[in-house]
């Protein structure tokens, strides 16, 4: 409180000052700052369903028949989180089973089901959410997209949240 009324005599003083000295005081305004922009919260990896939208630098078709996968969190530590699979699909209907771990910015995944439906997609096409996903990768999420990175820190696929979910 004390500050406050120090800074105050001083401001009176200075614009006394001023006026002595034949100039008008002249209130100096602060700085206007564009309003903030509201900064997208980060969507969680496990309760999301996320579409691939992009595998090898290739967009895909959102045409409905998109692979996407979802995960459930069953154990959370400080750096990471555990769980499973609960919901992923590849292209042709396939459904997928597995387990997740993630540590830190790493995310491990283990396919270790699948149903064989038959359909016109190329083999290529089918094994994708299965190459995508298993193993051992970089990932990172910003805003409503999460990427999956190689060893050089490049895309290797993109996935987006699914909006309304």
């Amino acid at each position: 409180m004390k500050k406050r009324r120090m800074i105050g005599a001083w401001c009176v003083a200075l614009m006394g000052l001023a006026t002595l000295i034949g100039e008008t005081p002249k209130l100096i305004c602060a700085q206007q700052l564009p309003p903030a922009q509201k900064v997208p919260r980060p969507a969680p990896l496990a309760g999301t369903k996320w579409m691939l939208a992009e595998s090898a630098g290739q967009r895909v078709a959102q045409d409905g028949r998109q692979p996407y996968f979802e995960v459930g969190a069953l154990e959370r530590s400080e750096d990471g989180s555990a769980g499973q699979l609960e919901n992923a699909t590849d292209s042709c209907g396939n459904q997928l089973g597995g387990v997740y771990r993630t540590t830190g910015d790493w995310l491990q995944v283990r396919i270790i089901s699948r149903t064989l439906l038959a359909c016109k997609v190329t083999p290529r096409m089918q094994r994708d959410l299965v190459a995508i996903l298993n193993g051992d990768q970089q990932f990172r999420i910003q805003g409503t997209e999460l990427d999956l990175l190689d060893n050089n820190g490049e895309i290797r696929a993109r996935f987006i949240a699914a909006s309304g979910e």
